[in-house]
């Protein structure tokens, strides 16, 4: 008996439906096999429309194989009443009535009583989408004896060609155009009538020559008209229109750049809205945006917004098709009993394997589902079902598998089993008839299973046909399915699934493990292809093992494999708080070590000890045994497995570390070596997720000292809860997720930064100014007022801790005991900030600078230093100490009365001069006298004539930066005077002597000038220097003087005759010095007496003459009609650097030699002559 005969072969199910070609194939209707998804597909489908719900426009997804293409062939049938007359109706009728007998019934009903639907399934055929429908409707109601003409290109195209045939000339143009063109006249009508685009471009070669060069112009009716049209003329035989679009996705694929998405969108909206009964169902392999969503943005959002009008239905089945209709597509022939009878045994295994496999969703028939499908194995067929749908295409699918003759189809291969022994279709077969499919996806994943799976043939060598390849081709199948949670390549799968003995597939297995073509994943149970290199890693990896020492196994873990914590749950919901402990990893006899405690956090809430003890002892855990605190310790006492992995994973990544220098010698090393690691990190992971969740039976709990019986990850959570109970009773509850954690995001600074602002400034409400549940308002109220610290009258309720103590007490004296401790002496801040972090208290960097800043408010005085230079008390700097709290110290001055008195007393006096106002009146002070210090003349600050001893002390001391603003006002001042009352008193003094200084010394100066001048009292300088200018001076200011005389002659000759004595004094003093008196030091008092004395001498001394002396030298300049310009000075020989100028001046002239004329050579003296005088 051979294999082949135990099933027959229903050839209908050889080709994929197509509804365009069988919609009248009365097999389609007569071979349908209904099972729970399809019937209440179809029943919602023909509800849907034959009772005129809302929805006329419909999408129905489906892979390849799911029978989505046989279901819309069925459902047009129903609806056009087509072949519902015969014995294929009744049989599809008996077979619905096993699923639904009301459905069944109400299909009769339709079928007999109602009129039909004129059923349009759509052709392809053009790229848009319009000439798609209105083709589609004019070629199924042409079947159905309709003569119906659409207005459009093609139509009038036609008209034009019967015109032009009916008019004697235009008709031998036309012939001879067309002979020209070599145009087919009846080729291009019927081209035309089945609106085929190549016919476009010879109708309008055709129409530019019969009008001598113009372009066709068609007035092209729009879809809408045509369907309007059609509706109109089948109304009294047809209730509507339902159009059908099968494989819409891969047209859309096809015409994507062309297709008018609109036209689309206008057509399912006119089936939605018109009053005709019209329908739009569209038939796709998957969903619209997976074909879209390599577009342009734009174009696939469009997309995206078409599919969401239309209602989407999935024929994913509830259950598994497969057991449903692999019945009735390869029912058994009668000589199976007689095989089930010989083989009952055979069977029986195969079957209890199925009921163990977990893939199948098990259809509600009931009785044996794994029947139907032999010769395939269960998993074969299961795996059938899913291969389809991921490689199948139109020629290739689950059907044709079953159905066809076709080259390793399921009948050509039982003709090749021979009848000497039990045989079933296994997974390698299926691969065999899917394989050109699985070539075809090029740029996909299942392509590189089928590189890999023929790779690995390769490396066979002449095995070609043994159980190795078969175990490879069963492999690769799997791979591309893709759902090891269901179906992987472990050794009893394998075993099960290739058609010989166990022994033999087992053989097979570890002879490809050998030769190192598949590789057991120990991490996931399962063997995988393995891209093996030249090198024996396993031997490679094992060799370095023994250098690797427990060092390196604790510090691998801790680096790598520690990215997890444990929660305290209970406590965190208590106390609003997010603890954690966080895992590290230790022997034991490092657990206690000084270098082990300083490597964990400075201020952990608890640690999760995972400790490697081959020699474990209780008494060594010990409370008094230098554990870290508030740790939790999980000691594994038989290590040596992790110890052992870990080390694996340790020579891995040191081979890995050197894959560019392996390279040179195999390329394929990196890929091996990468899975090598990848494996050895997923088995380490596996190991400690086993340790935390306490699963390893090796695992021994030991808090403060004693065992404690932990068996779940839930239990761990639970301790750590009492743990972190014990240690931190006294934190503040803070309600606010946002600002209660250690690193707080960069809005929620900005959010603390303006809660300090509020906090900080002057107003006692510091939430007056703040918004409402703005995030500065909700970090107060979280930190502050629900802990009791500050009362904004709204009698919130206070957060309490469990012993019944508001939550902020605690922590509120421990911080108003350290600013008591800041009154005395500046203390690091440091010290608070420990006592906050450590039990009993742990609290939280995001708010800590809040309080603090919330509980200095009320001292006036607060001074903020960075390694004693004092900072400004301000927001941006309480940050920073919070942030480095070991570089800064806080110091609270509170001053007494004979203190006060003198700040108050120096604030009024240097009032006028404070332009900032900061947390720190004595730093504002100090700026306000600087201001004073620095706007006074540069004389005040360096005269010793004019200030006294006091005054000269004090502009030394204020000549010095201060960055100790205390010891500045009350050690530093006091030089001057040690009793402060009397101090402030000095200082009014010293202030007045400093603005004094430039009145000192105009009055010496105008002395200066009377007495050199002999002036008297009692006349004014200004007139004395007009009458004298005017009636002696002038006359002289010819003569060339020197520099400071000339210049004050120049001077007197415009200034303001007007002006008072001390503001002449002050022009006259900086023309003869070239320095304000401002600016003068005492010598330059002396250098004016000395300069003016001189000045007075030579214009006494000067007698205005006629003619020239014989040591005289008179140069007169006059251009024109322009005033005469004169100036007489003295002969001398020349100086040094004048020889110097004279020669260079002399050499420029000479060394332009003809260039420039002897005319304009002394036009540039005569220039240069006008500049000086």
């Amino acid at each position: 008996m051979k294999y082949s005969q135990l099933i027959e072969k229903r050839k209908q199910y050889k080709y994929s439906a197509n509804i365009c070609f069988d919609l009248e194939n009365e097999n389609r209707l007569s071979g349908f096999i209904p099972n729970v998804t399809t019937t209440e597909i179809l029943r919602e489908y023909l509800y849907g429309i034959i009772q005129k719900g809302d929805t006329h426009s419909r999408i129905l997804y489906g892979s390849y194989g799911t029978g989505k293409s046989h279901l819309l062939t069925v459902l047009s049938a129903l609806l056009g009443h087509i072949n519902t007359d015969g014995k294929a109706f009744d049989i599809f009728i008996n077979a619905i009535e096993h699923y639904d007998k009301e459905f069944a019934k109400d299909i009769k009903a339709y079928v007999n009583n109602d009129k039909p639907y004129l059923v349009v399934p759509i052709y392809s055929d053009f790229s848009d989408f319009d000439r798609c429908i209105s083709f589609s409707l004019k070629k199924e109601m042409g079947k159905l004896g309709y003569e119906i003409c659409f207005k459009n290109y093609f139509h009038e195209a036609l008209v034009l060609l019967e015109n032009w045939e009916q008019g004697e000339d235009s008709s031998l143009r036309l012939n001879q155009i067309l002979y020209d063109l070599k145009i087919d006249m009846n080729k291009l009508k019927n081209s035309l009538a089945n609106f085929e685009t190549l016919s476009e471009k010879m109708f309008d070669e055709v129409f530019k020559m019969m009008t001598y060069g113009a372009s066709f112009v068609s007035g092209v009716g729009n879809l809408i008209d045509n369907l309007n049209q059609a509706n109109q003329t089948i109304i009294d035989d047809y209730r509507g229109i339902v159009f059908v679009f099968d494989e819409f996705g891969r047209y859309i694929e096809d015409n994507s750049e062309s297709i008018k998405v609109k036209t689309i969108q206008d057509f399912a909206e006119y089936c939605d809205h018109t009053d005709y009964d019209n329908h739009l169902i569209l038939v796709s392999h998957k969903q619209l945006s997976l074909y879209t969503d390599k577009m342009k943005k734009s174009l696939s959002d469009e997309w995206k917004k078409i599919e969401g009008r239309f209602k989407s239905t999935s024929i994913n089945i509830k259950y598994d098709q497969c057991l449903s209709l692999i019945p009735h597509i390869i029912p058994k022939t009668k000589k199976w009993e007689d095989f089930r009878n010989k083989y009952s045994e055979e069977l029986n295994c195969l079957y209890e394997q199925a009921w163990d496999f977990k893939g199948f969703l098990l259809p509600p028939e009931g009785g044996n589902p794994f029947e139907g499908g032999y010769p395939l194995h269960p998993i074969t067929l299961y795996a059938l079902d899913r291969l389809s749908k991921k490689v199948a295409q139109n020629e290739r699918t689950f059907f044709t598998y079953l159905a066809s003759d076709e080259k390793n189809s399921l009948f050509s291969q039982l003709r090749n089993l021979k009848d000497d022994r039990f045989h079933f279709v296994g997974l390698d077969y299926i691969y065999d008839y899917f394989e050109e499919n699985i070539m075809s996806f090029r740029a996909n994943d299942i392509y590189l299973v089928y590189k890999k799976l023929q790779y690995a043939i390769n490396k066979l060598g002449d095995m070609q046909n043994s159980i190795e390849v078969r175990i490879l081709k069963a492999m690769a199948v799997i791979n591309i399915i893709s759902d090891t949670a269901i179906l992987s390549s472990n050794r009893n799968t394998l075993c099960h699934v290739i058609d010989e003995n166990d022994a033999d597939v087992i053989r097979a297995i570890e002879e490809l493990e050998q030769k190192k073509i598949i590789k057991y994943m120990r991490q996931y149970g399962f063997y995988d292809f393995l891209d093996s290199s030249i090198y024996d890693f396993d031997s490679l990896i094992e060799e370095r093992i023994p250098a690797i020492s427990d060092e390196m196994v604790t510090a691998t873990l801790n680096d790598e494999f520690s990215c997890f914590a444990i929660y305290p749950n209970d406590y965190n919901f208590t106390y609003h708080m997010n603890r954690i402990f966080a895992p590290v990893f230790a022997y034991r006899a490092d657990i206690s070590k000084k270098t082990f405690l300083k490597s964990l956090p400075a201020y952990y809430d608890g640690i999760v000890a995972f400790i490697l003890d081959r020699n474990y002892m209780i008494e060594e855990y010990a409370v008094d045994a230098g554990i870290p605190e508030r740790a939790i310790c999980l000691v594994n006492t038989v290590p040596q497995t992790i110890e052992n992995e870990v080390k694996r994973y340790i020579s891995v990544k040191y081979y890995y570390a050197k894959r560019e220098e392996l390279k040179k010698d195999d390329p394929t090393v990196e890929k091996e070596l990468l899975l090598y690691l990848e494996e050895e990190k997923a088995i380490v992971n596996d190991l400690i997720e086993s340790w935390k969740n306490m699963v390893d039976k090796n695992i021994v709990s030991i808090v403060y000292g004693e065992e404690r019986n932990i068996s779940s990850a839930l239990e761990l959570t639970k301790i750590a809860s009492e743990v972190v109970e014990k240690a931190f009773p006294r934190t503040i509850i803070v309600n606010n997720d946002l600002v209660n954690k250690n690193a707080i995001s960069g809005a929620i600074k900005l959010a603390r930064a303006k809660a300090l602002e509020y906090i900080m400034g002057d107003e006692d409400d510091i939430l007056k100014e703040c918004t409402l549940l703005s995030p500065e308002h909700t970090i107060i109220r979280s930190v502050l007022v629900k802990n009791g610290l500050y009362d904004d009258e709204t009698n919130a309720t206070l957060n309490v801790l469990p012993d019944g103590e508001y939550s902020g007490r605690a922590v509120q004296k421990e911080i108003r005991d350290y600013l008591k401790k800041t009154q005395k002496a500046p203390v690091p801040l440091m010290e608070i900030y420990k006592k906050l972090k450590q039990p009993p208290y742990g609290l939280r960097d995001g708010y800590l600078p809040i309080l603090l800043a919330f509980e200095m408010k009320k001292h006036e005085n607060v001074s903020i230093s960075f390694h004693g230079a004092d900072r400004d008390y301000c927001i941006d700097e309480l940050i920073k100490a919070f942030e480095s709290p070991e570089d800064f110290s806080i110091y609270i001055c509170n001053w007494d009365r004979q203190q006060r008195e003198f700040i108050e007393r120096t604030e009024a006096l240097f009032g006028g001069y404070r332009n900032s106002k900061s947390k720190s009146r004595l730093k504002d002070l100090l700026n306000a006298m600087n201001t004073h210090f620095a706007g006074v003349s540069k004389s005040a600050r360096t005269t010793e004539k004019f200030v006294t001893a006091k005054t000269k002390l004090y502009r030394d001391i204020m000549s010095v930066s201060y960055k100790d603003y205390n010891a500045f006002f009350f050690e530093i001042l006091p030089q001057i005077n040690r009793d402060l009352s009397e101090l402030s008193y000095e200082l009014e003094v010293i202030k007045n002597e400093l603005e004094n200084v430039s009145k000192l010394q105009l009055a010496e100066a105008d002395r200066i000038i009377r007495n050199i001048f002999e002036i008297a009292d009692t006349i004014s300088i200004v007139n004395y220097f007009a009458k004298k200018y005017e009636d002696d001076w002038s006359q002289k200011e010819h003569k060339v003087f020197d520099y400071q005389t000339n210049a004050m002659i120049e001077y007197l000759k415009t200034f303001n005759r007007g002006n008072e004595d001390n503001i002449f004094i002050e022009e006259l003093a900086q023309v003869i010095t070239g320095f304000e008196i401002g600016y003068w030091n005492d010598s330059k008092m002396d250098d004016f007496n000395d300069t003016l004395t001189r000045i007075m001498y030579q214009l006494e001394n000067f007698e205005v003459k006629q003619g020239l002396e014989d040591n005289e030298v008179k140069i007169i300049i006059q251009a024109g009609n322009e005033n005469l310009r004169s100036t007489q000075f003295d002969k001398q020989e020349l100086s040094g650097n004048g020889q110097v100028m004279f020669n260079k001046m002399k050499s420029t002239l000479e060394n332009f030699g003809q260039s420039l004329s002897q005319e304009e050579k002394m036009q540039i003296v005569a220039r240069l002559l006008e500049e000086i005088m």
